[in-house]
């Protein structure tokens, strides 16, 4: 569907307020465009799979993000708050359903939210905050690991697979194995897991573990976090790979234009793989109390050793 039969669409469902307009019935995703019941123009995408929180996907002073259920299915919209800025809004929604033409309903749910990324800063105008240290080796770990992948898959399918700045419960997620990236420092014996979820999956997966310690500028091969980015950036083989990795740099909070992201130095001393099947020691859902929604613990790395691939 061209920009200007979208147009002529919109002015169509608009005479019935409620009503909704599918974009195009060939998207694996399900995406609707009308009015809500405040009759505010909206974008609605059905049946996403999971929900989100306010923190994952925040709105803006011009539009209303809603993550909910609707029987048993989750769903998304984003409706526009300022009239003044319908033309803009009418744009956004025509970028945001055409970037879901993708293979899989997942795969086009993780381009939608990278778009939206991408409008999300430009619609603010503001500057996201600085990252933690503990932050910027997170990121470099995940750059790291995404070229890596990118040498066994191949680029696109390694930054497709990359859902980590999307709060997921997995940083990869691949059609046929996941993987979760974990830095911490050299001298560490354990590594910290967030979820439950985390390491439990119905397929089998890998953890990776980044040592990673800060380091004085002249230490050899130290690195900024703007060396991996740049990095991984030389690494994407055509224009549409770069957009997306750029879009997940944004949800990330990087920004090149931060010195300290250039000043801060850091060391790899080691990376891990460890295998994470049905023997590996960790928690799994259907074992715990479901009075139990949420969880945090550590795993001995030494005890973990059985578990470590050659790769």
């Amino acid at each position: 569907m061209d920009f200007q039969t979208f147009m002529t669409r919109i002015t169509t469902v608009e005479k019935t307020p409620q009503k909704y307009f599918i974009v195009d019935p060939d998207l694996p995703l399900s995406v609707y465009f009308g009015l809500d019941n405040l009759s505010r123009p909206t974008l609605l995408i059905e049946d996403i799979g999971k929900t989100f929180s306010v923190s994952d996907i925040p709105s803006t002073a011009q539009i209303h993000v809603r993550s909910f259920m609707t029987g048993n299915k989750a769903n998304l919209s984003f409706s526009l708050l300022s009239p003044e800025h319908r033309d803009v809004f009418n744009t956004l929604c025509y970028d945001l359903f055409e970037s879901t033409r993708k293979e899989t309903r997942d795969q086009a749910l993780l381009s939608l939210l990278s778009r939206f990324s991408a409008w999300l800063a430009l619609l603010k105008g503001t500057r996201p905050g600085v990252m933690s240290l503990q932050e910027q080796q997170g990121l470099a770990a995940e750059l790291m690991a995404l070229v890596y992948f990118a040498g066994e898959k191949g680029f696109g399918a390694a930054i497709d697979a990359w859902v980590g700045p999307f709060k997921l419960d997995k940083d990869f997620e691949f059609f046929d194995q996941w993987a979760e990236i974990k830095s911490c420092k050299v001298s560490s014996t354990t590594v910290s897991i967030s979820s439950i979820e985390q390491l439990d999956a119905a397929k089998d997966g890998c953890l990776v573990v980044y040592r990673i310690d800060q380091a004085p500028e002249n230490k050899e091969d130290a690195y900024s976090l703007k060396d991996v980015v740049d990095n991984a950036r030389n690494v994407a083989t055509n224009v549409a790979e770069r957009t997306l990795l750029e879009n997940k740099l944004l949800l990330s909070k990087y920004v090149d234009t931060e010195p300290e992201y250039q000043k801060k130095k850091f060391k790899t001393y080691s990376r891990d793989f460890y295998r994470v099947d049905s023997q590996f020691p960790c928690l799994r859902r259907d074992s715990v109390n479901s009075a139990i929604t949420t969880c945090q613990y550590s795993i001995s790395i030494p005890a973990i050793e059985a578990f470590k691939e050659d790769r």
